[in-house]
Parts: structure tokens; C-alpha cells; sequence
């Protein structure tokens, strides 16, 4: 089924003959395509039809995932166009990504026999900390809190990271 739209002079019906190196093929009742575009490759599917195969309009299914789907149409309409791709909705912000590597770190040392000190003087120190001074030291409540995040991760918390962001508004219904 194809859908014309008269939304303006930018309207643009795009040729899949014309993109390059595009992989079509037909499965069941739908079109299947996979755009390789610079670093992306685009999947899209769409309902089989008897003439040349064009892509006037995206349909997006208004679910738990449509700012996801709205992303994918976005960085396609971008490749389509010339232009870079953009930032990833729901890509992890490198701040959480340093987070969560220093979270793992922090596990396996554990995990391979460290003291909670000797985790913190490698990991979160510059310098070795004494033993008289680690009952009191401001590093110890740290290395403490990693680790009970790691030990989130570890038990099955990594599972949020594969559907970040959405996993964030499901801690608020619960």
C-alpha cells in the first residue's frame, strides 16, 4: 500500500532503485530492505505492492517504542539526504557509560579476591591509603555504594541498559 501525501514542496518520493547498494527481497505479504548508508544500516518493511517499490511516508505505530521508531526515521531521512546521522536517541550519556565500566571494574576486583581498600586506592585513589586511615576515609563509603550498583548490574540490572531510555519511565510506574 502506498500512501501520497501532499504535505509541500519538500515532499520527496524516495526511489529505492536509486539507493545504492540497497538489498531488497520479498517476504510473505511485505517488502524487506536493508540500506547499508555510511555506518547505519537501515531495515526497513514495508506492505508488498505490484508497482516499482517507493517509499512516500513512514507509518509509525504509536507504542512503548515510538521515540525510538521516530529516531530510525529520522537518522533514515538524514542518510537519505547527505547528511551525518546525529546523536542516537537513548544513547547512554558518556558520564553513565564511565559509571557503569567503573561499577564492572570495581566487581571483578572483587570478585578476584580485593580488599574494598585496595579497590579504592587502585580505582578512585592516587595514592595508597593507610591502614589506621581507611575506618574513617571518605573513599570507603564510596567504593561501598559502586559496589552495591555493580552488584544491581550484576544481578540482572544490565537488562535497562539494552532499553535506555524506556527503562527509566518504567521505574516510575512501578
Amino acid at each position: 500500500m502506498q500512501i501520497h501525501s501532499s504535505v509541500g514542496p519538500s515532499h520527496q518520493t524516495v526511489r529505492l532503485s536509486k539507493l545504492s547498494s540497497a538489498s531488497i527481497w520479498k517476504q510473505a505479504e511485505e517488502l524487506h530492505i536493508l540500506w547499508p548508508a555510511s555506518p547505519p544500516t537501515h531495515g526497513l518493511v514495508a506492505e508488498s505492492c505490484d508497482g516499482p517499490p517507493d517509499i512516500d511516508a513512514i507509518l509509525l505505530p504509536l507504542d512503548d517504542a515510538f521515540e525510538t521508531r521516530l529516531d530510525a526515521a529520522r537518522r533514515f531521512w538524514r542518510a537519505l539526504n547527505g547528511r551525518p546521522p546525529g546523536r542516537a536517541y537513548g544513547a547512554l550519556p558518556q558520564q553513565t557509560k564511565v559509571r557503569h565500566i567503573l561499577n564492572l571494574r570495581a566487581h571483578d576486583a572483587r570478585r578476584a579476591g580485593a580488599t574494598y581498600r585496595r579497590i579504592a586506592e587502585v580505582l578512585l585513589s592516587r595514592g595508597s591509603i593507610a591502614p589506621r586511615d581507611w575506618r574513617d576515609h571518605h573513599l570507603r563509603h564510596k567504593v561501598r555504594a559502586i559496589l552495591r550498583r555493580a552488584d544491581r548490574l550484576v544481578a540482572g540490572g544490565y537488562r535497562d541498559l539494552l532499553f535506555y531510555p524506556h527503562s527509566r519511565s518504567q521505574k516510575s510506574r512501578r
